[in-house]
């Protein structure tokens, strides 16, 4: 399979742009004066000249015509432009040259100036977005403790003092509070207690964010897709202050009936065939042990796989290793015929629902997934560490649930695939929905796995000569492929059934309600979920809490937050799904970034995943964070010199998490962070979707002390506050643009080499010169795009300096000619560069998909068609090399070359 690729290239050298009709100055030059005319920011324009923009030269003979009239003709003429401007400006003002709308506003502006403002300021996004930007200014100043220092840079330093103010809020007793609550019951979706909690979080949000809420919380439950629903999403009707409510969805979800797992000897080949069938010998407990210590372990709920097909099967045992395509591959090539038996796989690898889709393809009978202790690295019984509770290894009774959902074909209700849920939805027949396995599957620990590996000694072949990761490591055990001689018994019935799920949200409006940003983590748990989700839930918690009592300060983001709490994440990110399919032109017109927090705490090692655009965000938002683990630092004040986090890494997003709808099906930036386990570390064993993961576990195991929630939270708050309220969107293009040349030379050495190249292997003739063209083509754009924002920069510092200087009366004697003329201009062109950085990621989307799986549109980054949640690159690309032997390439080398060369052409735009 394709690497997970983390290098950055090269930087790309300076370079002149290609000039436009209405470009006469490179994009990129060294001289710095040059820059400032490119972005229309000559000396004069940053506050040094008063005027008004205005041509009267122009209008000369005219005035010496009406000279008794002069005035009304003026007025009149003025008038006439200022409304053509506008008409124009609301139209089409992203794309018209900044120097003819910022000369036409300036008409405008005069024309108010002159008549006392007695004309109101016509409806316009940019200019009212524009307007917004200049109340931001104005909101940070006012909040701030401290005035701005001379010589310094105003807008940063009172942002800094914001980040502050947020980061003395969080704490982690109150992520352990809150944490407490939400794992009293187990809460998996459509359930009552998923309900109930859906509310509670409702109630909790309303309170951390200041929001009066009426007694019936049910007047706040809406149908998706009603007129409530999308007004308080859209936020029309709606009055200034935050909004909270749940929508409903109706969805397949399944339940358990009954399921059962034995082994029995074979029927003796000399027998009656109407003889009954032996007795089993070893029956399955499909169930974790009840632990003293654990108090929620007594309320535990049944092992099943969601969306897992219901039956019965009888077969011999095969064992194929991770249950990967190669290693269903490798039993063909030594003559092990899977095709009517039972398969046993490990967790590990690839995703679960694609080891049952392997499986199935193979001709398998029934799938059963367990956890080998390969999995949990140097923290295992067999190293002598004691299993929890006494200590920090797996239980052997542990249980991983989890959805079999053919989560890399689509995400969502596997009924309504790019269609949201509705209760009246046209829903697909299950047998002709893709994402739906079609064999029986059930999960195991490896306490009731043991005895089927043990019924395969000597069977078949050693697993090692398959493939070095095919043997696992349980103690006692060979690992030979089989067939046994023993056959196995499966039973999994489940109800297959259309079901409610709530997802909750809460909206903090911003100055512009154009620019959203989006923060999501999912409720619902396969059991307590005190590390899936409910870390994240109990992060999110504090988070609000900060920026709610920021809000009570009196700060107002420039950019409205919307927080999401999503519902059935765990049986395919299903809500979060169904909210992008439903409201996907209003995401794809508003959102600038999506912020997701799944597992906020399940280990010591801090991990962050996001788009390229977004991975400096990360970094330097985790830079600002105290380390828990560091010594002597404190999460608390981030005191401690060199304690502060460190991410050297930001890897791809692939999929496994609700980021997924807004990345590769919108193509919205998107980020994931959290602390998972350190890699060949000792941190304690995460028991992963089964009934030990609780507050116990984590209280004593997981985080106790629970400071790493604290600083999840403080990180995920940083990178929200630097989202929603810097100026300047923290969208990196230059870095995206950097990162996509190293994608490329990735696939040309599969093409060239065959490295990698899946089932198929060999080399691909595939002409990869015009992607690369296309990609140079971005980068200088990007580049010049990077020059720009630094130029807009230095001018807003500029004038943010000599209006600290100014005094208020000089203000008004200059009115819109003065300096605030001078920063209305530039506000301008920050916004219009804002849009296009929130764009760019939207360039990667093909409304056409990917070969086979055309829900997922992302041609720059999916997960792989046989990984699921890693992340494949250049996937369309990628996997017509890797997967199907060359088919398509060309053509999808074209088809990214044109996308890149459309986002290359959008970037230069002006």
């Amino acid at each position: 399979m394709p690497p997970v690729l983390h290098r950055m290239a090269s930087q790309p050298p300076s370079y002149t742009a290609p000039l436009g009709d209405d470009d006469k100055v490179p994009l990129l030059v060294d001289d710095e004066k040059r820059a400032h005319a490119r972005h229309g920011l000559a000396d004069e324009e940053l506050g040094d000249s008063g005027g008004d923009g205005g041509d009267d030269d122009g209008h000369a003979a005219f005035f010496a015509a009406a000279a008794r009239s002069r005035s009304r003709h003026r007025a009149i003429t003025l008038a006439f432009v200022a409304a053509f401007a506008t008409i124009y400006a609301c139209l089409f003002g992203a794309s018209l040259p900044s120097l003819v709308t910022d000369g036409l506003a300036d008409m405008a502006a005069d024309l108010r100036h002159q008549l006392g403002a007695a004309i109101p300021r016509p409806h316009c996004p940019h200019a009212a977005a524009v307007a917004a930007y200049r109340s931001a200014l104005d909101n940070l100043e006012s909040i701030s403790a401290a005035p701005i220092p001379a010589a310094s840079h105003g807008h940063r330093n009172h942002l800094e003092h914001l980040e502050q103010s947020f980061l003395a809020i969080p704490s982690a007793k109150g992520a352990r509070d809150a944490l407490e609550r939400y794992t009293r019951h187990a809460h998996y979706a459509g359930l009552d207690a998923d309900y109930h909690l859906a509310l509670q979080v409702l109630d909790e949000w309303a309170g951390l964010l200041g929001i009066d809420l009426p007694d019936n919380r049910t007047q706040l439950v809406f149908d998706a897709g009603s007129n409530e629903s999308k007004d308080h999403v859209q936020g029309k009707g709606h009055a200034t202050g935050p909004r909270a409510w749940t929508d409903t969805y109706s969805v397949w979800l399944n339940y358990p009936i009954n399921s059962s797992l034995t082994l029995s000897r074979p029927r003796p080949s000399d027998g009656d065939d109407d003889q009954p069938a032996p007795e089993p010998y070893f029956t399955a407990a499909l169930k974790e042990d009840v632990l003293d210590q654990d108090p929620t372990s007594a309320k535990g709920v049944p092992t099943f796989h969601g969306y897992s097909a219901s039956g019965s099967a009888s077969g011999q045992i095969v064992y194929a290793g991770m249950g990967r395509r190669e290693d269903f591959d490798g039993l063909a090539a030594r003559g092990i015929d899977v095709r009517g038996k039972v398969v046993l796989v490990s967790y590990g690898g690839v995703f679960r629902g694609l080891k049952v889709r392997a499986a199935q393809e193979a001709g398998a009978v029934a799938c059963l997934i367990y956890t080998d202790p390969i999995e949990d690295g140097n923290v295992t019984v067999g190293n002598g560490y004691a299993a929890y509770p006494d200590g920090p290894a797996r239980h052997p009774s542990a249980v991983q649930r989890g959805s079999v959902q053919g989560l890399s074909i689509y995400p969502g209700d596997p009924a309504t695939p790019e269609k949201p849920s509705y209760r009246n939805a046209t829903r697909l027949d299950p047998d002709t929905a893709d994402s739906l396995p079609k064999i029986p599957s059930l999960p195991l620990s490896y306490q009731d796995a043991r005895p089927l590996l043990e019924s395969l000694r000597g069977k078949g072949v050693p697993a090692r000569d398959i493939n070095d990761r095919m043997p696992g490591a349980l103690p006692g055990i060979e690992y030979w492929t089989g067939p046994s001689d023993d056959v196995a018994h499966v039973e999994n019935h489940v109800d297959l059934e259309v079901r409610d799920i709530w997802n909750t949200y809460a909206v903090l409006p911003g100055l512009v309600d154009s620019e959203v940003v989006i923060m999501g983590n999912h409720r619902d748990a396969w059991t307590f979920g005190a590390a899936d989700p409910n870390s994240g839930t109990a992060a999110f918690h504090e988070t609000i809490k900060g920026l709610g009592e920021l809000y009570r300060r009196g700060w107002r983001p420039l950019r409205t937050i919307m927080f999401a709490s999503w519902d059935a994440e765990e049986y395919g990110l299903v809500g979060s799904t169904e909210f992008g399919e439903d409201h996907a032109e209003w995401i794809r017109d508003n959102a600038v970034a999506y912020h997701n927090a799944d597992v906020s705490v399940s280990g010591s090692q801090f991990h962050a995943f996001a788009s390229p655009s977004l991975a400096g965000l990360l970094q330097h938002s985790a830079a600002s964070v105290a380390d828990p683990n560091a010594q002597g630092g404190d999460a608390g004040t981030g005191a401690g010199a060199g304690a502060n986090i460190t991410l050297d890494t930001v890897s791809p997003l692939g999929s496994g998490s609700d980021f997924t709808v807004f990345l590769q099906y919108l193509g919205i930036a998107s980020t994931d962070m959290g602390y998972s386990a350190r890699a060949g570390g000792t941190d304690p064993v995460y028991m992963y979707h089964s009934n030990y993961d609780s507050f116990y576990w984590m209280d004593k195991f997981g985080d106790p002390g629970f400071r790493r929630h604290e600083a999840a939270s403080k990180v995920l708050g940083l990178a929200a506050i630097r989202t929603a309220a810097s100026l300047f969107s923290p969208i990196d293009v230059k870095a995206y643009a950097a990162k996509l040349e190293a994608y490329l030379d990735d696939v040309d050495k599969v093409a060239r080499d065959g490295d990698g190249a899946g089932v198929l292997g060999g080399r691909v003739d595939v002409d990869l010169r015009r992607v690369r063209r296309a990609i140079r083509h971005v980068q200088r754009a990007a580049a010049g795009v990077d020059k720009e924002r630094a130029a807009l920069e230095r001018a807003v510092d500029k004038l943010l300096e000599k209006r600290r200087r100014t005094s208020a009366a000089a203000d008004s004697h200059h009115g819109h000619g003065g300096h605030d003329g001078a920063l209305r201009k530039v506000l301008g062109r920050v916004r219009r560069l804002n849009e296009k950085v929130r764009l760019f990621e939207q360039g990667f989307i093909d409304p056409q998909g990917l070969p086979g799986r055309t829900w997922y549109k992302h041609l720059g980054v999916a997960p792989g068609r046989w990984l699921g949640y890693g992340a494949t690159t250049l996937p369309g690309l990628t996997e017509s090399i890797t997967l199907d032997g060359g088919r398509g390439a060309q053509h999808e080398a074209d088809r990214l070359a044109k996308h890149l060369e459309a986002m290359a052409r959008r970037l230069q735009r002006h």
